[in-house]
């Protein structure tokens, strides 16, 4: 399926249906980098906070019907990490933090932002930050996946 398809998803379930589908929040990414490293593909860090619009229509209009269309389960691993969440988290190294201890690190409190990082928790091309064009921001996220992929199976 091609990102064009993906798109014409991303319209379709854009205004209905795609809000029930999850988003995996992120939980153990120490976890995540062992399927990181065997499978060969990056982890996609979708940093939210609870109230932010921008970060609804971004789960809403692209990640969620990435998840849905299933043409991204082979290409990355898809975790959230909301910031003002009252929970923790395993980091790559194995110690419990908090969500806003993994965002502060990577400099990504403003939301949304998307990180793409490799199984050690080295990020792997530049972030994408906000959603200014949410018709092309799939394309953008494509590109940068790709991008992302092809570093990390050459280290």
């Amino acid at each position: 399926m091609s990102w064009t398809t993906i798109v014409a998803l991303c319209l379709l379930f854009g205004a209905a249906g795609a809000d029930d589908t999850p988003v995996p929040m992120a939980r153990d990414l120490q976890a995540d980098e062992r399927v990181s490293r065997q499978r060969g593909i990056p982890i996609m860090l979708l940093i939210t906070r609870k109230d932010c619009g921008y970060c609804q229509l971004l789960k809403r209009a692209v990640v969620r019907p990435m998840i849905i269309s299933g043409e991204y389960v082979d290409r990355v691993l898809i975790r959230e990490v909301m910031i003002d969440a009252e929970s923790t988290l395993v980091d790559f190294d194995g110690t419990t933090v908090s969500p806003f201890a993994v965002a502060n690190r990577y400099n990504a409190l403003l939301t949304p932002t998307v990180l793409l990082v490799g199984g050690d928790g080295r990020v792997l091309v530049d972030k994408l930050v906000g959603i200014s064009n949410q018709d092309m921001y799939l394309w953008y996220l494509d590109n940068a996946l790709t991008d992302a992929t092809r570093i990390l199976r050459s280290d």
